[in-house]
């Protein structure tokens, strides 16, 4: 039946069908969600999830997933804690992947990553295991040890999955080079462009860095375009204002990180200036601490370091709350 008239059809419906219809249009509306990604359908499906009167595991699970793809954490995690009244067997696995997967798009991956370690015990689904990578990828940036544990797992699937192939690229990049070659190889045969340019980046020679550069001038990834002339500047100074233009259509956060490394080459205070800038407009008082740590070398030395000191304290403050 059509969804609109099922939809005309509610009101006349007794309370048993009319649950059943409503929990079609919701599931009809979430799918059409992930094909499309507009907010407005996955509205429609919390609307028609919510009326429903008697929510099993499945209808709650469903409807935690739409706040989550809404953005509305909080009433995500309130419904998947709801659910776990009534899930039973093997529907709390689904409901633990879910949560965790919540979790992790929350920003909250610390807890995301209890959870779908605790499942992993229970199953070695190859879902669970790509959630697990994703979750430690997110927490690399705290401890690359969390990647490290994912690797052996994301190894034992079939197939080469992303998460494997920028496990290699992280772990290659800040603890073992040799694992480039199979990151490169990898993305190879998955026929991933995006992947193989990142790859690449690492590589880091002449030769590889120009390939990166044409992969990500072709797939219009102008932060990867920014990164790639940037790291090429390095071996061609001239290329350093083509960078530099390219920067400059960036996001603020991509921006100020590019902007950073390209102080720490070149040592121009402007761009660090600019970087630090963009930073007191974010808040990011740690960055703030190091840029003007920064500065206090090269000029006011007590003044910026104490600034550096006091955003040191306000990031302290802010980490306590």
């Amino acid at each position: 039946m059509n969804p609109s008239e099922l939809e005309a059809r509610i009101p006349k419906l007794k309370a048993k069908e009319r649950d059943v219809a409503l929990r079609e249009l919701g599931y009809y509306y979430l799918q059409l969600y992930l094909k499309e990604r507009k907010d407005e359908l996955i509205r429609k499906s919390i609307s028609f999830y919510s009326q429903v009167i008697k929510k099993d595991c499945v209808v709650l699970n469903n409807l935690g997933l739409c706040y989550m793809y809404l953005g509305n954490c909080e009433d995500s995690m309130e419904v998947f804690n709801s659910a776990r009244e009534v899930c039973k067997n093997e529907d709390e696995y689904m409901l633990d992947f879910n949560y965790s997967l919540a979790l992790l798009n929350c920003n909250r991956p610390s807890e995301a990553y209890i959870v779908i370690k605790s499942l992993l015990k229970q199953k070695k689904d190859p879902h669970f295991i790509r959630l697990f990578g994703r979750v430690c990828l997110s927490l690399s940036k705290r401890d690359l040890s969390y990647v490290m544990e994912a690797v052996p797992l994301l190894e034992s699937l079939d197939q080469p999955v992303e998460e494997l192939i920028l496990s290699y690229i992280l772990l290659a990049k800040d603890h073992d080079k040799k694992l480039i070659e199979k990151a490169l190889q990898l993305a190879e045969e998955n026929g991933d462009k995006k992947l193989l340019a990142e790859a690449l980046l690492v590589k880091g020679d002449l030769r590889s860095l120009e390939k990166a550069l044409s992969i990500f001038r072709e797939t219009g990834d102008v932060r990867g375009e920014a990164r790639a002339l940037y790291l090429l500047s390095s071996f061609q100074q001239d290329r350093l204002p083509e960078a530099l233009s390219v920067v400059e259509k960036l996001g603020e956060s991509d921006k100020k990180e590019i902007l950073y490394d390209m102080y720490k080459r070149t040592k121009i205070s402007s761009l660090l200036k600019e970087a630090m800038r963009i930073a007191e407009k974010q808040g990011d008082w740690l960055f703030l601490a190091r840029g003007y740590r920064e500065l206090s070398k090269t000029e006011n030395e007590v003044d910026n370091l104490r600034k550096a000191v006091e955003f040191y304290e306000k990031y302290i403050e802010f980490k306590n709350k």
